[in-house]
């Protein structure tokens, strides 16, 4: 089936993340190997939930201003816009990082959903809304990203997986159904189809 909307993770997809998530888990003592998110939800105490909650807040917003835009992003959205593709993000980052890394680059996106919108990756049920939304089979819609997350999430809405390594090592690429080294080598293959 042809490709007729793409959707992107966002950091380290479409622009840099560096938050430190050993620190991250410290801070608001998350086991190793359990999902943040999760940790953060299953906190029995309120104020000890906000609390955690704050602190990932805080790492993502001073992340957010340290981003920088991923090779080939911008030419690969401009792509898509000019052969009238539906794109967006799906991402597990709070909405105001999310918005502040759109504005730093200056990226233009039909939908933006974060994790405060839908339940987060790998959860398809952001998937699912857009499939409606856009009125577009399952098919033909591509989830790109770089994390076992992304993968899972297009696999678990029976969309295409596309995982993007950011390096020629592509052992690691989950089971996705397309694996890149980078958005470049990504929009190359989405021209040729």
């Amino acid at each position: 089936m042809t490709i007729k909307a793409v959707v992107f993770d966002l950091d380290n997809t479409l622009v840099s993340s560096n938050i430190n998530f050993e620190l991250l888990r410290q801070e608001i003592d998350c086991p190793d190997g359990k999902d943040l998110l999760t940790h953060v939800a299953e906190t029995e105490c309120d104020s000890q939930r906000k609390l955690r909650h704050d602190v990932i807040l805080e790492h993502e917003i001073k992340d957010a201003k340290s981003s920088s835009l991923m090779s080939g992003a911008q030419g690969l959205l401009d792509w898509l816009l000019a052969n009238n593709m539906h794109f967006g993000i799906i991402t597990r980052n709070c909405r105001e990082a999310a918005e502040a890394k759109l504005r730093e680059h200056k990226l233009v996106v039909e939908t933006l959903i974060t994790r405060e919108d839908f339940p987060a990756k790998p959860d398809p049920t952001a998937l699912f809304h857009l499939m409606t939304e856009w009125r577009l089979e399952k098919g033909s819609i591509l989830y790109v990203g770089d994390h076992q997350y992304d993968v899972l999430t297009a696999q678990n809405a029976g969309c295409l997986s596309c995982y993007i390594s950011n390096s020629s090592e592509l052992s690691a690429c989950y089971g996705a159904d397309l694996h890149y080294p980078s958005l470049k080598a990504l929009h190359r293959y989405l021209k040729a189809q």
